[in-house]
């Protein structure tokens, strides 16, 4: 019996994906707000380039610096932390693109 159940909680824990990231690679530039547990689509530009869409959004995109290749897949739905930056494009404020360094992430 306890064979069992050690087999069942090895299977329950292997089916959810979740990678914690220590990596901040916009170090130097301020976090404007945190994401902490929300839930987010991952998407694929045409250029072959990811981007982040948090649920509830309408036109913004998070642009993260170290999204981990298992999460890399178009039309992904995660669970997503992690630090918003302040973003310049083009000498400008960016309005619908933000730097993101991801924290945390899970399926």
């Amino acid at each position: 019996m306890l064979f069992v159940l050690g087999l069942c909680s090895t299977f329950l824990c292997s089916c959810k994906k979740q990678e914690k990231i220590t990596t901040d690679c916009f170090s130097d530039v301020t976090t404007v707000r945190q994401i902490i547990n929300k839930p987010a689509t991952i998407r694929m530009q045409p250029n072959g380039n990811f981007f982040i869409i948090e649920q509830g959004t309408i036109d913004t995109k998070l642009n993260p610096c170290n999204l981990p290749a298992d999460f890399q897949i178009d039309n992904l739905n995660v669970t997503l932390s992690g630090n918003v930056k302040f973003t310049i494009l083009n000498g400008t404020f960016a309005c619908c693109t933000e730097n993101f360094v991801v924290t945390k992430i899970s399926r």
